[in-house]
């Protein structure tokens, strides 16, 4: 069962990190892991979808798992980011030496920053970019100062009294960390463009460039759609419906921003779900029609079949 894991139950992983949980609130959970220990093996199993944003600083040793299915290896001064309801599953018996932090931040409270939206859009979240950003020592450790200043309000002013400035304590340190993530990511982006030649085609190696803001932020809103929607609506038609814009020129956007159509964004979404389903749920084939709203198995098999070359079953058996 792919497992839709809230923040409060990221309390669980005060286990693995001997934290305590009781100190957790609901906008944000810090964990420190430290071990090597085959004991923390057993609550990394499972397949999870957190429904808010990760940020994971690795500081020393390894681990490898998988983001919607894309293997990834974190080793020392590497950052990964992972946008809401993004499916993980981790490679326990990858686990080396771990010294890593790790921040889970509930997607309420990430909409309720004082944060330009158009940064956002140029921070690794979407399955088109890589999740990984390599950081140098320097970075790393400014990065988990603000995470421990982020833990440490939460533990210092966890009295009901102190709630409201504590809560404007936690925001003003969030955005100083995104703020700081998004510096960290164009000076790497940087550096690539110096030593491997400017590419304008290539993501990796070229600087940051100034966004259409209209543009990039439809495109924003159409994929936030598409991540709470896509179960159930697979049409272009619905989410311009919603934005109030005609789905032509929402195809001609998502388009020039991505370089994918709305429509194949809205396909990702959904086959990607649908591959998950079908290897981690333990459903059969006509349940998992069911919950991604097909009229029945044969119309999900046929779109399964056109997108993959091979038939649901044909994929829950390789």
């Amino acid at each position: 069962m792919i497992e839709s894991v809230s923040l409060n139950q990221m309390q669980r992983l005060h286990e693995l990190a001997h934290y305590d949980a009781h100190r957790v609130n609901q906008d944000y959970v810090y964990v420190h892991i430290s071990t090597d220990s085959k004991d923390v093996r057993p609550a990394l199993q499972k397949a999870i979808r957190f429904n808010g944003m990760i940020f994971l600083i690795v500081k020393s040793g390894k681990i490898t798992f998988n983001i919607d299915m894309e293997r990834f290896t974190l080793k020392p001064n590497d950052l990964m980011i992972s946008g809401a309801n993004s499916i993980i599953t981790i490679d326990s018996d990858s686990i080396e030496n771990l010294d890593a932090h790790v921040l889970f931040v509930s997607t309420e409270f990430i909409h309720d920053l004082n944060f330009e939206i158009i940064i956002l859009n140029n921070l690794p979240l979407t399955s088109h970019r890589s999740p990984l950003i390599r950081l140098n020592q320097d970075d790393v450790e400014h990065l988990i100062g603000y995470l421990e200043l982020l833990d440490y309000n939460a533990k210092r002013n966890a009295g009901e009294s102190t709630r409201l400035f504590s809560k404007s304590i936690s925001r003003s340190l969030l955005t100083a960390t995104l703020y700081q993530v998004m510096i960290n990511h164009i000076r790497r982006r940087e550096v690539i463009a110096m030593t491997s030649g400017d590419n304008d085609d290539d993501e990796e190696n070229s600087t940051v460039r100034r966004p259409r803001s209209r543009r990039m932020l439809y495109t924003h809103e159409f994929i936030s759609l598409v991540r709470k929607h896509f179960r159930l609506e697979h049409s272009v038609r619905f989410y311009a419906n919603k934005m109030c814009i005609s789905p032509k020129y929402l195809s001609l956007v998502v388009k020039e921003s991505t370089g994918r159509s709305a429509a194949e964004i809205i396909d990702e979404h959904l086959l990607l779900e649908a591959k998950n389903l079908l290897r981690f749920s333990g459903k059969n084939i006509q349940q998992v029609a069911y919950e991604l709203n097909f009229s029945n198995q044969s119309s999900f098999g046929k779109y399964f079949k056109h997108l993959t070359g091979m038939s649901p079953s044909e994929f829950q058996n390789s």
